[in-house]
């Protein structure tokens, strides 16, 4: 028997709180228990403050980023009524993370001498890195739909125009990377990878109100998306503009995608999987899919970041390699049942 929807959210919501508990425990220095009980104190030890200042901002990052990716790739798919739709190969990952580097880079060459070739983390101000990391989304997915307009928006072509689009800006970026300091360079790179190693509060903050506008922009327009579902002929006939709404939703979709790698970089698969593991849970009711997708995005990325720092301590695996490890496997799966269904 099929739970409802909101002992599903309880559950999810209970396992996304374990996994950030673990997360908060295990790591390349030793705690216990006591050690994450104290790190909420009034007088924590040096590892349960290391832990409040290090572990819990990294657990909350890895929640931002899996929920955001988690409802922008329902989105995509939705829009586009596209199974294999997913903000990394729409090529918004790329183009968030090309205007990203070019910024860095921008930065780094009107910096001084002393300044550029510190080792130290990115001289680009964290608090720019989301309106640029969007700023990149929107133009790419501005670009894919110039390139996939041909009387209108087919998502076949959306989402091809899409893929090669981004394999193109992965190549400009890292030639770009590799321009940068050796230094910068090795930044640049772990970035890409999908990494929170060192992430903190001043990574998060910058993030969430542009999260919390794509999130209110797809609240208000809601309504539109159970349309959107349909061909633009449908749609029209229940009353949804796609001229209108289809712009409006990719956008705020852009928006989310964008704002999770500003946090941490590219971390694929996630938009793909996750809207595909809510349909099974939650059955087709958006409004269901919506919140669960957020959840279960959640979970699966503080989950992956876990394993990537247990997996052989004190060496992380970035969350993106984890993540893209779990997803490449289900993306051909889906390949291939998308064949199967559509062979004559």
């Amino acid at each position: 028997m099929r739970l409802n929807a909101v002992s599903l959210h309880a559950i999810f919501l209970g396992i996304l709180v374990f996994s950030a508990a673990l997360s908060l425990r295990f790591g390349a220095v030793p705690a216990s228990w006591s050690d994450v009980a104290r790190a909420f104190g009034a007088a924590p030890s040096p590892i349960a403050l290391a832990i409040y200042e290090l572990r819990v901002p990294r657990a909350a990052c890895a929640a931002l980023i899996g929920a955001y990716l988690g409802l922008s790739g329902l989105i995509f798919q939705t829009v586009l009524r596209n199974p294999l739709a997913d903000p990394t190969l729409f090529g918004i990952s790329s183009g968030a993370s090309l205007a990203v580097v070019a910024a860095m880079g921008a930065a780094t060459a009107f910096a001084s001498p002393d300044v550029a070739h510190a080792a130290a983390t990115s001289i680009l101000p964290i608090h720019l890195v989301p309106p640029i990391a969007l700023a990149g989304g929107i133009a790419t997915t501005g670009l894919v739909v110039w390139l996939a307009w041909r009387d209108g928006l087919s998502p076949l072509r959306l989402v091809l125009f899409g893929a090669v689009l981004a394999v193109a800006l992965n190549g400009i970026v890292m030639v770009m990377v590799l321009s940068l300091s050796e230094a910068r360079t090795e930044l640049a790179i772990l970035w890409l990878a999908g990494s929170l190693y060192a992430r903190d509060l001043a990574n998060f903050w910058p993030a969430v109100p542009w999260g919390i506008a794509g999130i209110g922009v797809i609240a208000a327009t809601f309504p539109w998306l159970s349309g959107l579902r349909f061909d633009a002929h449908t749609a029209q006939a229940l009353g949804v503009s796609t001229r209108v709404a289809t712009p409006v939703f990719l956008a705020a979709a852009t928006g989310l995608a964008a704002s999770a790698v500003s946090v941490a970089g590219p971390v694929g698969f996630v938009g793909l999987l996750v809207p595909h593991a809510a349909r099974l849970l939650y059955g087709t009711r958006l409004s269901h899919l919506a919140i669960g997708s957020a959840i279960l995005g959640a979970c699966l990325v503080v989950a992956s970041d876990l394993v990537g720092r247990i997996i052989a301590p004190p060496i992380e695996i970035p969350v993106g390699i984890v993540t893209s490890l779990i997803g490449a496997p289900v993306f051909a799966f889906l390949i291939r049942r998308e064949i199967r269904r559509t062979r004559p």
